[in-house]
């Protein structure tokens, strides 16, 4: 005879469920502890690196100091000439979307400045409604 499966109690995996949540949300807990969070400070460093490197520049200066250098420096100085119909609009394009990639993340790191203001205010309502109730 095959055994029957023992009948799953619901009512104590929500309440288990309940449990951990009440847990997460005492306070001075963080929701995130064990998640890895950028700093303020660390969002901006890096959106100013992204910054730094938006534009893409296709003419980066040729020069030598030898004979030979000065020779390969002109042949590239005229190979480059002759292909800027080709790369300035590969360039101009590449320009476009790091453009449009850095005012993405400008928008990103405001509302992310937004959201923590906001989980602030609402942590410290949470805090005021626990207090009131137990009052």
């Amino acid at each position: 005879m095959a055994e029957q499966p023992a009948p799953i109690d619901v009512g104590a995996i929500l309440a288990e469920i309940r449990d951990g949540i009440r847990q997460r949300r005492a306070p001075g807990l963080s929701d995130q502890a064990n998640e890895p969070r950028l700093s303020d400070v660390d969002l901006k460093r890096l959106l100013a690196e992204v910054e730094a490197t938006r534009v893409v520049s296709v003419h980066w200066p040729l020069h030598g100091e030898t004979l030979p250098q000065k020779v390969i420096a002109t042949l590239n100085k005229v190979v480059r000439r002759y292909l800027r119909w080709y790369i300035n609009p590969i360039a101009e394009q590449q320009n476009a979307a790091n453009d449009a990639i850095v005012r993405t993340l400008h928008g990103v790191v405001t509302t992310i400045d937004e959201q923590r203001a906001e989980i602030a205010l609402l942590r410290a309502r949470v805090v005021e409604l626990e207090r009131e109730r137990q009052a």
